[in-house]
């Protein structure tokens, strides 16, 4: 692992891969929502609903142009959705390498995505029109050993629960996403944070006619995502009003938002077996009842299953101070589990 498996994270390249130079933090997706009365929902889905592309509600005829056309209604409401992938949208492949933003392509983005809407919508509607209900933040990180997908996902369902966070799927039967991902769920902010095994969710997401290509690009990816889903999260971030100037606004933040989140959720520092994390600890920190509690919190985790409940069964009130502590040694105090073959595990989520 040291060194020559991470082909590329963000800015940091391995020892045998400088060439990869690409900032890798981005905006894989946004959706703008229409509100529409039940005539004009009926007359845009019969538009399209014996296309063959059309599946589940869901006009697919230009995902490969970036752009999805979903119908949705429930016993009050209906909406007309449009999920907006800019990397395709631009003529690029979100999988391999995001949609890099800039002060030019994002002109040329939203002017792609108004002539969209002009000519589906008959020119009735415009982009402002819509109001922005989510926009994600992303990052690939690409392994040349597919297998360790599978390792630091397992490493990161360690950490179960976090301050503010729930564990998206802990009570639910979806176990397919349980093993394949880390998902979390803000308890009140309207945030997702999820880490997780890109070519399992091709897998299970895309439809067919898609998945043979994309399975193969996504092999080997660990995508990592910080999505806002509500609009008290979008407007924590930015306090534009119009949907086109909320999307260029949160744009240009893509990477403080980020890492805001990531850097509350994944501890700062390598990951160890805790056998090795104890002995770190015990040779690098001197004052004996910060190392005392280090070493209560490293036995503490594993056996509440959440950082969260470990921190709370520690009942420090400096725990800020232990955190610290753990972060000057960039050591995290998730260790790996005893039934990972795995006995070390670099983090870079935070070398943004």
């Amino acid at each position: 692992m040291q060194g020559n498996h991470i082909i590329c994270i963000n800015n940091i390249y391995s020892d045998n891969d400088k060439e990869c130079r690409k900032k890798m933090v981005s905006i894989h997706t946004f959706e703008l929502t229409l509100e529409v009365n039940g005539e004009t929902y009926k007359r845009y889905r019969d538009k399209v609903k014996n296309m063959k592309k059309f599946n589940n509600n869901k006009d697919y005829f230009l995902i490969e142009k970036g752009l999805t056309v979903i119908f949705e209604k429930n016993k009050f409401k209906k909406y007309i959705k449009l999920r907006v992938n800019p990397s395709r949208l631009l003529g690029g492949d979100d999988i391999p390498t995001l949609w890099k933003p800039s002060e030019k392509n994002i002109v040329k983005m939203l002017r792609s995505l108004e002539t969209f809407i002009d000519v589906y919508f008959e020119s009735k509607y415009e982009t402002n029109d819509f109001v922005l209900t989510r926009i994600d933040f992303t990052s690939n990180i690409k392994f040349s050993d597919k297998g360790l997908v599978s390792d630091y996902i397992n490493a990161f369902r360690n950490i179960g629960k976090v301050k503010g966070y729930s564990l998206k799927y802990e009570k639910t039967s979806e176990e397919f996403k349980k093993k394949t991902s880390y998902d979390l769920s803000g308890n009140s902010n309207g945030i997702e944070f999820s880490a997780y095994n890109k070519e399992a969710q091709v897998k299970e997401r895309e439809p067919d006619f898609r998945q043979e290509e994309m399975r193969k690009k996504a092999k080997g990816i660990l995508r990592v995502e910080v999505r806002l889903i509500t609009q008290k999260a979008i407007r924590k971030y930015t306090e534009q009003n119009k949907t086109i100037e909320r999307l260029v606004d949160l744009v240009e933040k893509h990477n403080d938002i980020f890492a805001d989140t990531i850097l509350r959720v994944i501890p700062f520092g390598d990951m160890y077996k805790k056998d090795k994390a104890v002995q770190i600890v015990e040779k690098n920190v001197s004052k004996s009842t910060i190392r005392r509690k280090m070493l209560q919190l490293l036995e503490l985790i594993p056996k509440k299953k959440s950082l969260l409940l470990a921190q709370k069964e520690l009942n420090y009130r400096k725990i800020d101070k232990i955190m610290e502590e753990f972060q000057k040694l960039e050591l995290s105090p998730v260790t790996i589990s005893k039934r990972q073959d795995m006995k070390f595990l670099r983090n870079r989520y935070f070398y943004l």
